[in-house]
């Protein structure tokens, strides 16, 4: 079961987002034109003609929704946890106006620190999917959590 310290954690196991979000044709413009103002992402007569046949939402767009989801499902349950990296991201589907995204990470490695005995490092295994459960992004996240008090 989730918690607050490296302890509380078990290989195996799976934390899945609670809500989930909707990639409306206005949120996918605000993100694009922000932060990624290709047209692909934010010009319609310009993405008909593209590679995915009309808008799709920003790939960095889709990777931000994730850690809301994360977040918002209390993976941490509050504590403070310190992203490392990322490792393995891939973009598998497009994003389309009108998907709703969920997540879920699954716990694949527990490790303590070896140069500091309060903390320790997980490393989950994060999916992002569309409503019809197709993945649409898979990634590994390495975190720093604290370890249980002596």
């Amino acid at each position: 079961m989730s918690g607050t310290h490296l302890e509380d954690f078990a290989v195996g196991e799976v934390i899945e987002s609670a809500e989930s979000y909707e990639m409306t044709p206005e949120r996918i413009e605000a993100y694009a034109t922000e932060f990624d103002p290709q047209p692909i992402h934010i010009d319609a007569a310009r993405a008909t003609d593209g590679f995915f046949g009309g808008i799709i939402a920003s790939g960095w767009h889709t990777l931000s929704v994730t850690m809301r989801l994360m977040v918002r499902a209390e993976l941490f349950a509050g504590a403070p946890v310190i992203g490392v990296g990322v490792d393995d991201l891939r973009y598998l589907a497009p994003v389309r106006p009108g998907d709703v995204l969920k997540a879920k990470a699954q716990v694949t490695e527990i490790r303590p620190s070896s140069s500091r005995t309060d903390r320790g490092y997980l490393v989950l295994r994060v999916t992002t999917m569309r409503q019809d459960g197709t993945p649409v992004i898979t990634q590994a996240w390495t975190v720093l959590v604290p370890r249980r008090p002596a």
